[in-house]
């Protein structure tokens, strides 16, 4: 069996939702509440209809699928880039680029308000993608 390399992340379901009180004291910050994405799933169809046609396409065995890719995908190190530019280079792939999560943060900027801002990018960058899965 291979080891886990330091860049392993392991991200538990939690079915109970009094359980995230025990993960918020064991310091574990990756976890899925499971019946908390479904009710939000639900409320947000109860609002428009129409949204239920777009989870079915996310949450479908086969279709597109929302993934996380390097920014070696899309860039080389240290270019400087719009938000539009890598959002171009993505359609050019067949991708949808909805957001980025910068290497020195924790948090993921979805649909950025200054996308034609220009910054240098790291490779160490990530981008939340909308994909065929391939």
């Amino acid at each position: 069996m291979q080891q886990a390399s330091d860049k392993s992340i392991i991200i538990s379901e939690i079915l109970d939702s009094r359980t995230r009180n025990l993960v918020s004291v064991s310091k574990i910050s990756d976890y899925v509440l499971s019946n908390e994405l479904v009710s939000m799933a639900l409320a947000m169809v109860a609002e428009d209809k129409q949204i239920n046609r777009v989870l079915e396409e996310l949450f479908a065995e086969e279709g597109n699928e929302m993934c996380i890719r390097p920014a070696e995908y899309y860039l080389y190190e240290q270019e400087e880039l719009s938000f539009y530019d890598i959002m171009v280079r993505a359609r050019e792939r067949g991708e949808i680029v909805i957001g980025y999560r910068l290497a020195n943060t924790d948090q993921a900027i979805m649909n950025p308000a200054s996308k034609s801002e220009v910054r240098k990018w790291s490779l160490d960058d990530v981008f939340v993608v909308i994909s065929d899965g391939e």
